[in-house]
């Protein structure tokens, strides 16, 4: 467990009855979410397995940002670096690579979602391996910009570190109820050879300082 760890998944921004990380007498939690991805070369939203819902995707929501005065939980973040971080295992029923991908949004179809950072196709692997993401962040309401950058690491390996592939904007915390979402992430997988017993498993995906 991450020990700066500051936010995690619940499910669908605004949705009622979302059950929290952690929280006694749910059903089920977010997290670990695995799930069976048959197709192949298909960028696959990862359910939130505690909403049993194909339509509802795993989605970390960053809440909302302002002065400390205002008690809002998501001020730590203004204008501090950050990280999000992803990780889990992934297993084929093939030889095949696996591509991961972040997303800014909380769509399960990635055509309305905006990718942020990629893993590009990781080598071909017939079996299990673990694997991880990091991106380090910045993110100011004056902007309303956020900045980062990811590195990568499965199947040993080390996807050099780049910067997002697209700058998130339009971000801002003016107007915003207490704890309502300024932004949203979902994560994705694709395996390039579809098998019936390729899966993969989110163990952790968290905000931390």
């Amino acid at each position: 467990m991450i020990s700066s760890r500051l936010f995690g998944p619940g499910g669908a921004p605004g949705a009622p009855g979302l059950v929290g990380l952690n929280t006694a007498g749910g059903a089920k939690p977010p997290l670990p979410a695995l799930q069976v991805i048959t197709t192949s070369a298909t960028d696959t939203v990862i359910l939130n397995p505690a909403l049993g819902s194909a339509t509802q995707a795993l989605v970390l929501s960053i809440p909302a940002m302002g002065p400390i005065a205002t008690g809002l939980i998501g001020a730590q973040l203004e204008q501090q670096p950050f990280r999000i971080i992803a990780s889990g295992y992934y297993s084929t029923g093939t030889s095949t690579t696996c591509t991961i991908k972040l997303w800014s949004g909380t769509s399960t179809t990635t055509g309305s979602d905006t990718n942020i950072a990629t893993s590009g196709a990781i080598t071909a692997i017939s079996g299990k391996t673990p694997w991880l993401m990091i991106c380090d962040c910045i993110y100011d309401s004056v902007s309303g910009k956020l900045n980062g950058t990811s590195k990568w690491i499965a199947n040993g390996t080390l996807v050099a570190e780049a910067a997002f592939a697209t700058v998130i904007t339009g971000l801002a915390s003016s107007g915003a109820g207490q704890g309502a979402p300024i932004f949203n992430l979902v994560l994705s997988c694709a395996f390039a050879t579809g098998n019936a017993a390729n899966q993969i498993n989110v163990q952790e995906f968290c905000v931390a300082a």
